[in-house]
């Protein structure tokens, strides 16, 4: 994919539109293969284990996700066309690193993940650090 189609394919994920998943196109690689790429490739210290982290994968409505072809050119594009982003933490993945179908199983992973962050009251641990936090600090 030259500059220039890359430039292209980046325009269509400008626009703040929120994707519904009835919007979103067909999965075609393999989740389970994609789990194993997604932590070899350290995708998770950002997104974290279940694609929620410092940056969210799910339930975002993302256009990056809206189908395989704009999430490999995404991948790809990186390095080229990072500076039109506010953020360039996002490392470039070409494909002499990560195959054609390798981001496919990766899409298909990050498509398989739930879309809901759990609840505060299922999480009794975080909310006690959260209750200690708001308590005055007393050596």
């Amino acid at each position: 994919m030259n500059s220039l189609n890359k430039l292209a394919a980046f325009a269509l994920l400008l626009p703040a539109t929120l994707v519904s998943a009835q919007q979103m196109g067909p999965v075609e690689g393999d989740a389970e293969s994609g789990a194993l790429l997604f932590y070899q490739h350290g995708c998770y210290e950002c997104h974290g284990f279940s694609g929620y982290g410092r940056q969210d994968l799910n339930n975002t409505g993302s256009p990056i996700l809206l189908n395989e072809q704009i999430f490999s050119a995404y991948l790809r594009g990186r390095q080229d066309v990072a500076p039109l982003f506010p953020s360039t933490n996002m490392p470039n993945y070409p494909a002499n690193a990560v195959s054609d179908d390798q981001v496919s199983d990766i899409y298909a992973y990050i498509r398989s993940m739930p879309e809901n962050l759990p609840e505060l009251d299922d999480a009794p641990t975080l909310q006690a650090i959260l209750e200690s936090a708001e308590r005055p600090y007393t050596p």
